[in-house]
């Protein structure tokens, strides 16, 4: 899903920065490659540091106990339900 947002948000910046590189100088163009390669560069380690905080956060183990529990009292219930 994520990907398929960024995608387009991809494409208008890549747009912008062909539409700004003909306005401005056209030597800038040679250096887009680079830029882009700045950019992705940087958008990866805010991905990859924002990944790492949710891995060391404590939501992923709260959500994880909030199942099992949900889980282990519906069991029950229709255990004792249904038997």
């Amino acid at each position: 899903m994520r990907l398929i947002l960024s995608l387009p948000v991809l494409v208008v910046v890549l747009a912008m920065v062909s539409e700004a590189a003909t306005q401005s100088d056209p030597d800038l163009s040679s250096s887009i490659p680079s830029k882009l390669k700045e950019l992705g560069s940087a958008l990866e380690e805010k991905v990859r540091a924002a990944i790492e905080h949710i891995k060391q956060s404590d939501f992923p183990t709260k959500t994880r106990n909030w199942f099992s529990e949900t889980y282990s009292k519906v069991k029950e219930k229709f255990k004792t339900t249904f038997s």
